[in-house]
């Protein structure tokens, strides 16, 4: 008898001791530092990552625009962040639930797959001025123009008329 309460002080020492490091973090705080997928050693991420970085501007409603941050994506409206910054990363198909869903072809490089929600973009064409994405397990395709050729995509016509007109005096 006299064993058994070393023995249970044992066990309480035991079992206090182990620590899951995944206990008391969010997926957020894991995925803090993503520098890693920046950084790739493939040059076709690296080139798919190259090009999005920036703020891109949608084609349907010009107060809508979406900014890629070395690793992090974060939507806008009217200048102003509209939800969370989201972590993704690039890659041959979508790593989260979403392929669970979804039939998906494997694609080098060629999905915005994000780490902290299951959402994932195909990227059916992305240049330095235009990207199109296509939202995995739906059917709508986003389209953007890079802001700094915001002028580029507007007609000749579209563009308002920056004359001035003669004073009366």
């Amino acid at each position: 008898m006299k064993f058994i309460i070393p023995i249970l002080i044992l066990i309480i020492i035991a079992c206090s001791c182990k620590s899951d490091s995944s206990e008391g973090t969010t997926p957020e705080d894991k995925i803090l530092n993503q520098d890693t997928f920046v950084e790739s050693n493939d040059p076709v991420v690296q080139n798919t990552m190259k090009l999005l970085q920036g703020t891109w501007h949608s084609r349907t409603d010009k107060n809508t625009s979406i900014t890629f941050e070395k690793n992090t994506r974060i939507e806008s409206k009217n200048g102003k962040a509209i939800g969370k910054m989201r972590y993704f990363e690039i890659a041959d198909q979508c790593n989260n639930d979403t392929s669970n869903s979804n039939k998906i072809v494997k694609a080098k490089a060629k999905y915005i797959s994000m780490l902290d929600i299951d959402m994932c973009y195909y990227i059916k064409k992305i240049t330095r001025n235009e990207l199109e994405l296509s939202y995995v397990g739906r059917e709508s395709t986003l389209k953007y123009i890079k802001n700094q050729s915001l002028n580029k995509g507007i007609s000749k016509k579209d563009k308002p008329d920056l004359q001035r007109k003669p004073s009366n005096k």
